[in-house]
Order: C-alpha cells, then sequence, then structure tokens
C-alpha cells in the first residue's frame, strides 16, 4: 500500500477512534455531584490501565526499560511544564467552595473541568503518535498485518475520547465543540503513520522513549487533575468506586482487543 493511502488510514483511524469516543461521552448523565465525581474517576482509571497494561510494555519490549523510563520521566516533566503555564485552580476550587460566592466557584470550576479536557486531549494527542508509526510501519510490512493493527487502535482509542469528552461535556462545553476536539485528538495519529510508511521500521529506542512519553503523559494528567477533582466533586466513596471501575473496563478492553 502507497505512503499516501496509509497516512490517510492512520488520520482516519485517529479521527474516527477518538471522535467515536467523544460522541459516547456525551451520552452519560451527568447529573449530580456524585455522578460526576464517579465519572471522572473512572476517565483516569481507564487512563492508568492503558498506561500500565499497553503502553509501559509496549514501551519495554519495542526497546528496553531504560529507553521506557527516560520517555516516562520526560512525558511527566512536559505536562508538568504545560500545567505551570496553563490556569490552575486546584486551590482556587477549595476556596470557593469554603467561603466564596456560588457563581464565583461555578465559574472556577467550568474554566478548571475545561482545562483538565485539553490537557487529556493533548496526553491522547501525544499518545496516537506512536500508534501512528505503528501502524504505517505495520503497514510497510504487510497490509494484512497493517489493518489488524490499525482496527485494534481504532477499537482502543475509543475509551480515550469518552475520558476526553466528560470533563469537557461537564464544563458545559457545546456538544459540536467537544466532538470536534476529541476528534482533532486523533490528527497527529496521521502523522505517525506518515513516518512509520516512510521509514518502515522505526528505530527501537525512539519508538519506545515516544510510547513511555505518551504513558508519562497521561499518569501526570490523571493525579494531577481527574483524581482530586473527583473527590472535590462528590462523597468520599465515589471517586474510588470509579477508579476502580475505570481501571477494570480498561483491562477487559486492552486484553479483549
Amino acid at each position: 500500500m502507497g505512503i499516501l493511502a496509509t497516512t490517510v488510514i492512520g488520520l482516519l483511524v485517529g479521527i474516527l477512534g477518538t471522535g467515536a469516543g467523544g460522541v459516547l461521552g456525551l451520552w452519560f448523565n451527568l447529573r449530580g455531584r456524585n455522578s460526576l465525581s464517579f465519572l471522572l474517576a473512572a476517565s483516569g482509571g481507564v487512563m492508568i490501565s492503558i498506561s500500565l497494561v499497553e503502553l509501559v510494555p509496549e514501551a519495554i519490549e519495542v526497546g528496553n526499560k531504560g529507553w521506557a523510563a527516560v520517555g516516562l520521566l520526560l512525558g511527566t516533566l512536559a505536562l508538568f511544564v504545560l500545567d505551570m503555564l496553563l490556569p490552575h485552580t486546584h486551590n482556587a476550587l477549595v476556596r470557593a467552595g469554603k467561603g466564596q460566592e456560588r457563581g464565583a466557584y461555578h465559574g472556577q470550576k467550568m474554566t478548571k473541568l475545561r482545562s483538565m479536557g485539553l490537557l487529556i486531549g493533548l496526553g491522547i494527542a501525544m499518545h496516537n503518535i506512536p500508534e501512528g508509526l505503528a501502524i504505517g510501519a505495520a503497514y510497510a510490512h504487510e497490509e494484512a498485518l497493517g489493518i489488524g493493527v490499525a482496527f485494534l487502535i481504532a477499537a482502543q482509542n475509543i475509551p480515550e475520547g469518552m475520558a476526553m469528552a466528560v470533563p469537557l461535556r461537564a464544563g458545559k462545553v457545546r456538544t459540536l465543540d467537544i466532538i470536534l476536539s476529541t476528534m482533532a485528538a486523533g490528527l497527529p495519529m496521521g502523522l505517525g503513520a506518515l513516518v512509520g510508511a516512510v521509514f518502515g521500521a522505526i528505530s527501537p529506542p525512539f519508538l519506545s522513549i515516544s510510547l513511555g512519553f505518551a504513558a508519562g503523559a497521561m499518569m501526570y494528567v490523571v493525579s494531577d487533575e481527574l483524581i482530586p477533582e473527583a473527590h472535590l466533586c462528590g462523597s468520599e466513596q465515589y471517586p474510588t468506586i470509579g477508579l476502580v471501575t475505570g481501571i477494570f473496563i480498561g483491562v477487559v478492553a486492552i486484553f479483549i482487543m
């Protein structure tokens, strides 16, 4: 299959996979703080399972533990720096909940949820580049293998799109904007597929670092954004139940696919 066709397939896999997840994320009932708390934590659980059960082992397999660790560290540091540059409102939300007017608290919370959704989208976009590399390299090796890899990655990206859509919806982002944003998070997969198709066999250290980078970025978003916000939204039990549920769903989905 030609380089252009492989690039288009990678682009469609990324857009349709995360976009379908975004559409599914809009179906959830977000009425009540406990429902939102559960879903935010569940989204975090899905991302944890993807990072630890799939990305990190895959990074070690294609490279080694050292390269995977370097990627994990770089991904965490990159999101830390980005987080410092973006509006950060954990403390403001706590203060608002204790004493500020309801309107001020509500406005800060909407901003926080939107920022959270965008950070998740960034992590997904980073994740999609090495996945695109896998699609391109698979097609370069054998067309049948490329089709199988593309199908599995598209299905796997659905829960990632859901994880991005939930906080955006809770932040009162327009439905169309949510769908377009989740689809946009899949665009980098086309770039990865192009590079994979051009070079055929990707350098193992480069691919290992890329996969570790995506895992580190996702883990940072979960620990710094999703879990703290889930605890602020509802009672103590709902974030815990949601996190465990999300991890279970993510692990089952990975092994089924």
